[in-house]
């Protein structure tokens, strides 16, 4: 799930500040200023000297595709059309939109500056997010934010559910995640003649929680973050019991509650600005990752390069997978 499990679904597959809040970083604001712009790099010109040795780009273009090539593209695809979409709308951002967007980051991964700043670097570390990539992200980022603008509506029960995701009563459970009802009742079976779960979901959980042993944070009963049917189960379900497998977007899930978590006792109204605020990002995400979608449907990149193809997935490349 993007931030929380697999089982949520996957509104940020594109590669957007908003959709890759706990993904991406930065290591420091002079290395990520949107304005800083890197020498460009030749294929005749050396990138590394080892004992007196050159190597040169060209020596490496080819393994640079298969490793990061595809993903490369499809960021550039969808940078040139982002920007097309809002020359022709008219559409321009605030001047200080890319900085607003570094800051919503930060922001999401911690209310400590210091820490959020370390979680980042190492964050955009792992993404390989160098000062180029970052830049682009965050106009990208910036652009589809403004480009959904007039679009965004927050209802009064999304409101509430952001509310309820921090303040309402909530489940902690664990869960195994398979390919089909066959595997599922495998697993069951198994689970009630006595293999231990967190073994069990490390061997055969398709879920991004299966090397934690399944476990999840909490979910509380209306957090649209979560699928409704996962949501209706646990609330149904009593502690150590080993829920009947449960269809949840192409997969099944094998579910037991750990721990019933009281309600916090805030109230929405006390809580009204934080959630409208969270509510109003979580709008504004899925809209510009249907944009996206719609402005790159699949099938647009005819990787020529064999190697690109390769990175792409094969024959049949698509911008977003």
């Amino acid at each position: 799930m993007p931030r929380r499990s697999d089982l949520v679904p996957r509104h940020s597959r594109v590669l957007t500040a908003g959709g890759l809040a706990l993904l991406v970083g930065c290591a420091s604001p002079s290395a990520s200023s949107p304005t800083s712009r890197p020498v460009p790099v030749t294929i005749d010109r050396p990138i590394a000297m080892v004992n007196g040795t050159r190597i040169d780009l060209s020596e490496v273009e080819t393994a640079l595709l298969e490793r990061a090539g595809g993903e490369i593209v499809q960021e550039r695809v969808l940078d040139r059309a982002v920007a097309r979409e809002a020359t022709r709308r008219g559409v321009v951002p605030p001047a200080d939109a890319e900085a607003r967007e570094r800051r919503l980051l930060t922001e999401t991964l911690s209310d400590d500056p210091d820490r959020a700043e370390r979680l980042l670097e190492d964050l955009r570390r792992a993404r390989g997010l160098g000062p180029t990539r970052f830049a682009a992200l965050l106009r990208r980022t910036a652009l589809l934010r403004a480009l959904v603008a007039p679009d965004v509506e927050v209802s009064e029960d999304v409101v509430r559910g952001a509310w309820d995701a921090v303040h309402g009563p909530a489940r902690i459970t664990r869960i195994i995640a398979v390919a089909d009802l066959r595997d599922a009742t495998q697993v069951r079976r198994r689970l009630l003649d006595g293999a231990d779960f967190a073994t069990l979901a490390v061997e055969r959980s398709l879920d991004a929680s299966g090397p934690r042993g399944g476990r999840l944070g909490p979910v509380s009963r209306h957090d649209p973050a979560w699928p409704r049917p996962f949501r209706e189960a646990i609330f149904a379900l009593d502690p150590g019991v080993l829920s009947d497998p449960i269809p949840v977007d192409g997969r099944v899930l094998i579910v037991e509650v750990l721990e019933l978590r009281p309600a916090s006792g805030v109230t929405l109204e006390e809580d009204r600005e934080r959630a409208t605020r969270v509510a109003r990002l979580a709008a504004e995400r899925l809209l510009m990752d249907r944009l996206a979608r719609r402005l790159v449907p699949e099938g647009t990149i005819d990787a020529v390069s064999p190697p690109l193809r390769w990175s792409l997935g094969g024959e049949e490349s698509q911008v977003l997978r």
